[in-house]
């Protein structure tokens, strides 16, 4: 006798057996009992879930010898008839094979037949989403009024997919995800029943395998069972092998060194789990789901849904005081985008390889916070020694220059901005925040040497996986860099628009700060690619008189000369 998969041998044959739909099995018992059985059922939700059981269970309470009823004797004629497939009056329809309307109207002629053997004539249609538009109105008839001896069960995975006009003339039953814990203690059952010998931590990698679909977890156990020799127990090691898993000490260690911002090992550990033959697709999605673990650990470490061993706890305790919660939320970002581009890329081990390195070269929150707090340490002693504050450097955004007092007209008058309006007795120092002190380089690079910093920067961007940043801004040439910014000149007006916007401003600002080492503001210019000098020669007006240059010092701005 062929062998039947281990899946089928364990299906459910009562309402009670039904694992994790409890919702379902307590309504449709309620309805039997009441007599109120509907004449077409929706029985929608994920794959493995129990759809098609549910379905051959009601037919089955329908039609048993004692029913209806809420608990089918499974030894009838009927019962056994059903449970094999042999049935005269119960039809399994896969409409992902049989989607046309001629499928649908030879149906329609056949419902208007008395049943053969039981009480009701009963319709499983699966997959029901995958009819044919013309189907579902040749349908949608004999569903609202079917004759009093039949009964619609259709059942789907993408419910979205199902006409309103359909989904209005039949009662809907979600059918939810299986909790991890409820499919490890049935895989548990169905293994001692089957002399499967297997461990409770195997188990749970393949509860959490499944993904809420008991179906998988039964498939797996399957295989398992055929991975090990006879009478030699399944353990962790061979669900590894089986599904390709990474394992929670190759994760845990590589979170480590994410920590540790320890690049070298990191790629070292790519390459050995390649070597091992394992897909660096895996690693991402165990990465996310680790990261995801510790991120709901830090925030509520008793949360009910977070499943973890005791062993696995341990890890997060340790690992919660590594990690600010901002910094897991941009490592999971990251992580998550890596993973949706490697599903489409060649090569998709440089997609990692790029992840893991960006991750590595960010500033961590401390540093931030450390940078600050030396800024504001230098600014109180400066502002306690009666010091003025460092000068700001040159603004060259292009703003509407203030209106200053009536001048003689024959004369050209610099004034600075902002400039004081009129009557103003005494002019007051810039606040503190504008005027940091500037911190030391935490990169080798000089900033005198513009090139090598913009060629510094454009590298960043590629290896970070901005490429649409790069494109933009690689028209443009770093001509300026001051204490507090960084002048960037396009020829083209497109390109310095669209990285004065928010977004690219963020993304070139910060990889700005990691390559010379202090933040800066980015300001475009539009003109031509050669740097211009900032100051115009002397002689040619005021700009260069001691008191013009002594208010340019305090106040910053640009200079602009006014004619009346």
């Amino acid at each position: 006798m062929a062998y039947v998969a281990l899946y089928r041998q364990c299906r459910p044959q009562t309402f009670d057996t039904v694992v994790g739909q409890e919702h379902v099995s307590v309504t449709l018992k309620n309805a039997i009992a009441a007599d109120k059985i509907a004449h077409a059922y929706l029985f929608a939700g994920p794959r493995g879930t129990g759809k098609t059981s549910m379905a051959k269970i009601l037919a089955k309470a329908l039609n048993c010898v004692n029913g209806p009823t809420v608990n089918p004797c499974n030894i009838c004629a009927n019962c056994e008839r059903i449970n094999s497939g042999s049935s005269m009056d119960v039809f399994e329809i896969d409409a992902a094979s049989n989607r046309g309307i001629d499928e649908i109207r030879e149906l329609r002629e056949t419902v208007k037949f008395a049943p053969v053997d039981g009480r009701y004539k009963v319709y499983i249609i699966d997959e029901v989403h995958m009819l044919t538009t013309e189907a579902f109105n040749a349908l949608l008839k004999t569903l609202e009024e079917p004759p009093a001896h039949v009964v619609f069960i259709l059942a789907t995975t993408e419910a979205h997919k199902i006409p309103a006009t359909i989904h209005s003339r039949c009662q809907r039953y979600d059918f939810r995800r299986i909790r991890s814990k409820e499919i490890e203690q049935h895989l548990l059952a169905v293994a001692a029943g089957a002399n499967i010998a297997i461990g409770a931590e195997a188990c749970r990698m393949i509860a959490v395998h499944a993904d809420g679909g008991m179906r998988d977890g039964l498939s797996v156990l399957d295989q398992c069972a055929s991975l090990t020799a006879p009478g030699e127990a399944v353990t962790p090691e061979h669900v590894r092998q089986l599904l390709g898993l990474v394992g929670h000490q190759w994760v845990g260690e590589m979170a480590e060194r994410l920590a540790n911002r320890d690049a070298v090992q990191l790629l070292r550990a790519v390459e050995e789990l390649m070597n091992a033959g394992k897909d660096v697709r895996q690693l991402l999605s165990e990465l996310v789901q680790h990261f995801r673990s510790l991120m709901l650990f830090k925030a509520a470490p008793d949360m009910e849904g977070l499943e973890l061993c005791q062993e696995d706890r341990t890890v997060m305790l340790a690992q919660s005081g590594r990690f600010s919660h901002p910094e897991i939320v941009k490592i999971l970002e990251s992580l998550q985008t890596a993973a949706n581009e490697s599903k489409w890329a060649e090569e998709p081990r440089i997609i990692v390889e790029m992840t893991l390195i960006s991750l590595c070269r960010q500033p961590t929150a401390g540093d931030d916070l450390e940078d600050l707090l030396r800024r504001v340490s230098a600014l109180e002693a400066q502002l306690a020694a009666g010091g003025a504050p460092a000068k700001t450097a040159v603004r060259p955004e292009p703003a509407a220059p203030a209106a200053s007092a009536p001048v003689a007209p024959s004369r050209k008058v610099a004034t600075t901005e902002p400039i004081m309006a009129p009557g103003a007795g005494r002019t007051t120092s810039p606040p503190a925040a504008e005027n940091p002190e500037p911190v030391a380089p935490r990169a080798p690079i000089a900033t005198g040497n513009l090139t090598e910093v913009w060629a510094q920067v454009l590298k960043e961007l590629l290896t970070g996986g901005k490429r649409s940043v790069h494109a933009c801004v690689m028209q443009g040439q770093l001509t300026g860099l001051t204490e507090q910014q960084a002048e960037v000149r396009f020829v083209a007006n497109f390109p310095k628009e669209r990285t004065e916007k928010e977004d690219y401003r963020a993304i070139v600002e910060k990889i700005l700060a990691q390559v010379i080492g202090r933040p800066v503001r980015l300001a475009c210019t539009l003109g031509s690619a050669e740097p211009v000098a900032g100051t115009s020669p002397a002689g040619q007006s005021d700009e260069n008189a001691p008191a013009v240059q002594e208010a340019h010092k305090m106040f910053g701005g640009k200079i602009i000369r006014q004619d009346s």
